[in-house]
């Protein structure tokens, strides 16, 4: 079954599907650079081996409210700070985010990162291993994506938000 519906949600750079898509990752680290990735307490726990300090950060109340995640991965630079070249250089201790990446399954929706160049709209698969991997997010984003009821009100509250910083 190949995917029938496309529906894009701009300011979280997703795509909602029907089926997702097949993928093959082309390694070109695009996930690793300029985005917000968050991490729960078993990526802390899996992460806790690692030697270097201070590889995480406090996310911001409005990435809290979306994911329900307290941290997410520092970046350097506009890349996370495990990025070495194009590879992760701890990738056996990824965080799940990283695991599931390109995509996020929850009881409500099959969501795609829309910037992913390994995504193959051609082909399809299964989802299972995707929705527990999503299980930490899961609950928290259906419940994000119902309250703001798509992508214009989440522009709608940045623009808001931008405002008042700027008065």
């Amino acid at each position: 079954m190949l995917v029938t519906m496309r529906t894009p949600i701009p300011d979280l750079e997703m795509t909602k599907v029907d089926v997702l898509p097949g993928f093959v990752c082309r390694r070109c680290a695009r996930c690793c650079k300029g985005k917000v990735i968050v991490v729960y307490a078993d990526d802390l726990k899996r992460l806790r081996s690692l030697e270097k300090e201070g590889f995480v950060e406090k996310t911001t109340d409005l990435e809290n409210e979306a994911t329900g995640a307290s941290y997410k991965m520092k970046m350097a630079g506009g890349n996370c700070v495990l990025l070495e070249g194009d590879s992760c250089a701890h990738y056996d201790l990824r965080p799940d985010t990283c695991r599931r990446h390109p995509f996020l399954v929850t009881n409500n929706n099959l969501l795609v990162a829309s910037t992913c160049l390994g995504v193959d709209w051609r082909t399809s698969q299964g989802h299972r291993e995707f929705a527990a991997l999503s299980n930490n997010i899961s609950k928290k984003i259906d419940s994000f994506l119902k309250k703001v009821g798509g992508s214009k009100i989440v522009r709608k509250k940045r623009m808001s938000a931008s405002s008042h910083k700027s008065q």
